[in-house]
């Protein structure tokens, strides 16, 4: 059953929030229009301050230090059960930002596993050949895989329908991309990943993506065309000689009430929820996973996962070939990203969100998962990935880009009116550059004729924008923001307009000499045509002269997820700290380890649905139904 759409608005308060529910996206998210742009920035006016931070030690005493730093602080005690709680004031608006880790000694208190729920609070006991938990993506991907190539699946889910997040999926020389006359060079995309990353990415997991990307792309394509929507490729061909591209192959699904990329995953995840159902493939919504039973003192084979239902009753899935993990990342859960990824902790936020079909970041961002699956992963004995930090996916940048990920080729400066980098980055490469700013400030300016200038725009679409970009489109969006004084997506920052870049500066509360000073100074780069500053490309040398001048400054970045966690082979089995596979437990989605390090590029586009989300769990489904 296709699901209905209404070309119906969305509501101001939804766009406020700059967030899209399910019913809001059913209702019409094809008909927003945001301008083209989206802003970033973290911790605006963050000055070196006081911290107080307090360790309470229940065996022993309290402790109370104070120091002097630029950014929140995160303690580690070693010890007995402690709690570290920090506060502190941030933003140009106040605000607080409280971090509570309890630590054990050495540990955290995610990694105390919990005592075993007896056999005697069991209520029921289901039996299938593969149970898969998670319904987002890769979970459903890797059910329908598995049904469809002969294996009795059952699907365990916390949520109460099939959740998604955009839908950007890449795929790799798939029918669409040979229809469409659209290729790049494979290795070369590869190689840079490869170095982004320091070598330290598992290429295994990467080359089974690009091995098995045509048949499970063209597979998931032909049931989305069947059901009658259209399959489009969200980014036009780089330049072959652009160092930094975001190479085509995001593979997007565009129906009624959506005409425009990288918002369509809902109707992937509809599709799968009626063929498993209709064929007979049991699916237990709102019902949480909550420990996985591993024999033999946690040394045999991974059997059964234990989860409570909405009654409160405690149920048992046993697998008798395998228990997959597809529940998606760990971000929510702050104890985890101090550990994991501490450089984006001030960027979480607090969730407690299941049930989720969105199109933007929530306000400010910040993922929506606790890690449930990594923790019941590493209680039974997996191992962490290799990667510490873990990657996260970061939607910084600032000013209007061409298309979503790729980044704004005007002038960026820092707080005292200087220019600060070589412009063409991807928003993610901006954002640290961002992060390592005095105050963690950065600005934005350009003129009109910049949406000239930076055209082609995406053919069609992304969520920041519809197919019907055009120069007067995108300026329109952003007089828009400049209506709201800051960005239409997060509701955040600082967007202006005035008729001189003098002006400009001072409603950015910047030092209008010195702002004047730097764009006379690029202005002369781009009328020599080369940058000797940065070494820009040459042809994105534009200068700013044609008023009205536009600006802008946003206080706080936003994170998507934090990607990767549990150390994971080839064949998706889990991995102890001895490299050694897990029987019977499997990875799926976004809790795969080392796929990712550093941080996620955005340059293959759509490249963790695509590739963690679509290929990888199409094949699993298929090895474990033939195995």
């Amino acid at each position: 059953m296709k699901r209905e759409q209404e070309k119906l608005p969305l509501n101001e308060e939804k766009k406020k929030s700059s967030e899209i529910s399910r019913r809001d996206f059913l209702m019409g998210a094809g008909t927003v229009v945001a301008g083209g742009i989206i802003g970033s920035g973290l911790l605006s006016g963050c000055k070196p301050e006081t911290v107080t931070t307090t360790v309470e030690i229940p065996t022993t005493k309290s402790v109370t230090k104070t120091v002097e730093v630029p950014t929140t602080v995160v303690s580690t005690v070693q010890g007995p059960v402690s709690t570290v709680t920090t506060t502190k004031t941030v933003g140009e608006t106040g605000g607080e930002t409280t971090v509570t880790t309890t630590v054990t000694e050495g540990g955290y208190s995610f990694e105390i596993p919990p005592e075993p729920i007896p056999d005697s609070q069991i209520k029921q006991t289901y039996t299938a050949e593969i149970i898969v938990v998670g319904a987002g993506t890769s979970g459903m991907v890797t059910a329908k895989s598995a049904v469809e190539h002969g294996a009795d699946v059952m699907v365990v889910t916390a949520s109460s329908f099939a959740v998604s997040r955009g839908g950007s999926n890449h795929g790799v020389n798939t029918k669409t991309t040979i229809e469409q006359g659209i290729s790049y060079d494979v290795r070369r995309a590869f190689k840079q990943e490869m170095d982004r990353s320091g070598g330290r990415i598992n290429q295994q997991l990467w080359y089974k993506f690009f091995n098995n990307s045509p048949e499970s792309m063209n597979w998931l394509v032909d049931k989305m065309e069947a059901a009658g929507y259209t399959t489009v490729i969200e980014y036009a061909p780089p330049e072959p000689d652009d160092i930094i591209s975001a190479y085509p192959g995001s593979h997007c699904f565009l129906g009624e009430g959506v005409t425009r990329a990288g918002i369509g995953q809902p109707f992937v995840m509809q599709l799968l929820t009626d063929e498993l159902e209709a064929s007979g493939t049991p699916i237990h919504w709102k019902t949480v996973a909550k420990q996985l039973v591993r024999t033999n003192n946690n040394t045999g084979r991974v059997t059964a996962v234990i989860a409570q239902n909405e009654a409160g009753e405690y149920v048992k899935y046993i697998g008798t070939k395998a228990i997959v993990l597809a529940t998606g990342d760990f971000t929510v859960d702050k104890e985890m990203v101090s550990k994991y990824c501490p450089e984006v902790l001030a960027l979480t936020r607090d969730a407690d969100v299941v049930d989720y079909d969105m199109c933007f970041p929530p306000a400010g961002g910040g993922g929506i998962y606790k890690g449930d699956g990594h923790k019941m992963a590493l209680w039974v004995g997996a191992a962490w990935q290799r990667n510490i930090p873990n990657a996260p996916m970061l939607e910084g940048g600032i000013g209007p880009a061409a298309e979503s990920y790729g980044n704004f080729k005007g002038l960026i400066l820092n707080k005292y009116g200087e220019r600060i980098c070589s412009e063409d980055m991807t928003k993610t490469q901006t954002t640290y550059l961002h992060l390592n700013q005095p105050e963690q400030k950065i600005y934005a300016i350009w003129d009109i004729d910049y949406a000239e200038h930076m055209k082609p725009w995406m053919p069609f679409g992304s969520y920041f924008g519809g197919p019907e970009q055009s120069v007067e489109s995108v300026i329109a969006g952003w007089d828009r923001n400049v209506e709201r004084g800051s960005d239409s997506l997060l509701e955040q920052g600082k967007f202006v307009k005035a008729d001189t870049i003098e002006e400009v500066a001072e409603q950015l509360g910047l030092d209008p000499e010195a702002v004047r000073a730097t764009v006379d100074r690029y202005n002369q780069l781009c009328d020599d045509g080369f940058d000797e500053d940065f070494l820009k490309r040459a042809d994105y040398l534009k200068a700013i002269r044609n008023p009205p001048f536009y600006g802008q400054f946003s206080p706080k970045p936003m994170i998507h997820i934090v990607t990767g966690g549990i150390r994971t082979n080839a064949k998706l089995q889990a991995l102890d700290e001895n490299d050694t596979p897990i029987p019977g437990l499997y990875m799926a989605g976004t809790i795969i380890g080392d796929f990712f390090a550093g941080y996620y590029s955005f340059m293959p586009s759509g490249i963790n649905l695509g590739a963690l989300c679509v290929t990888l769990p199409y094949v699993l489904g298929k090895e474990l139904a033939e195995s």
